[in-house]
This record gives C-alpha cells, sequence and structure tokens, in this order.
C-alpha cells in the first residue's frame, strides 16, 4: 500500500472526543446518465464493519443518539468513462465512488489548510473523514491509496487498509 496521507487542523483537540457513529449516508441508487463502478454493498459492509470495530480499538464508544464524532468514507473511482454534462461539484467534492449513487456528504472542509478533494485522488484510493456532528466540520482525513476496486469482496485486504488508516487516528495530542 501506499503511503498515508492525513490533514487536519493542528489546535483540534482529539482528547475530547469519547463517542462515535459512522456517518448516514443515502441509499445509492445510480444517477440518470451516470456510469461507473457498481454499488458493492458487500465493500460497503466490510468498510463500515472495519472502521467501527477500529473506532473501539482505539477507545471510542459507539453512539448511535449523539455521538461526539461522525465517521465517513469515499473511495475515488476510474472517472475515465465519466459524462459530467457541465456539473460543478460543491466545493471539496469531486468523482468518488459516492459521487455515482448519490451518497455524497456534505460537511464543511474549510479547515483544513492541506485538504484534497476526492477527484484528486487516484482511482482506488480510500479516504476516511472524521466530522464534528455539532459544526458539520470536517476535522480529520485521511487516506491511502489502496487500490480498492469498488468491485472486491476480499474482506481482510479492506480490514488492513482501514487498520493502516486509522492507525493515526486520533493524532497524538
Amino acid at each position: 500500500m501506499a503511503d498515508i496521507e492525513i490533514a487536519y487542523p493542528q489546535t483540534t483537540d482529539f482528547d475530547s472526543y469519547k463517542t462515535f457513529n459512522l456517518y448516514s449516508a443515502e441509499v445509492p441508487k445510480p444517477r440518470v446518465g451516470g456510469s461507473g463502478p457498481q454499488y458493492n454493498s458487500l465493500l460497503d459492509q466490510y468498510v463500515r464493519q472495519s472502521i467501527g470495530a477500529e473506532m473501539r480499538k482505539s477507545g471510542f464508544q459507539l453512539d448511535v443518539v449523539a455521538p461526539d464524532l461522525l465517521v465517513a468514507y469515499d473511495i475515488a473511482v476510474d472517472t475515465s468513462k465519466a459524462s459530467s454534462a457541465g456539473y460543478k461539484f460543491p466545493q471539496g467534492f469531486g468523482y468518488g465512488y459516492s459521487f455515482w449513487y448519490g451518497y455524497r456528504f456534505r460537511y464543511d472542509t474549510s479547515t483544513l489548510f492541506d485538504f484534497r478533494p476526492i477527484d484528486e485522488l487516484p482511482a482506488g484510493t480510500l479516504v476516511i473523514d472524521i466530522i464534528d456532528p455539532a459544526t458539520n466540520e470536517l476535522l480529520w482525513r485521511c487516506y491511502a491509496d489502496a487500490y480498492l476496486d469498488p468491485s472486491t469482496q476480499d474482506e481482510e485486504y479492506v480490514k488492513l487498509v482501514v487498520e493502516d488508516i486509522l492507525s493515526e487516528f486520533p493524532p497524538a495530542s
């Protein structure tokens, strides 16, 4: 796996956060005129389970009612077949696994100095975002060029990639 890249505001006190939940995404459905990889519910399940396991290993408790943090993920996809038809993405977003299926996250990325949007990342890159639900701000982003193919069903590989990424969270005080 390639190097892991991390972006977060250095002033954030991650010690104050104790609970998490997974970011609620819309049920995936193809966009009209869109093309791209098929949504893989098994891959989604593997990533989400792995994220939950790693967050619990780091001492965070699952709280589905009022979590301190939300965790989202995306996978950069090949855009060579994309037909954008003049579509303008909101700042910080681009072609990712979630674009093709209306599974878009809408949180503020302005606090990250070295933030890179999904469309600037190589296909197969797994991105994990940590969001403050109270402010809707992106607090931490980490990604790895993991060569993930949305059609993959290698649960062990997905676990390793997620483990590598979340081994960097929370950052040292």
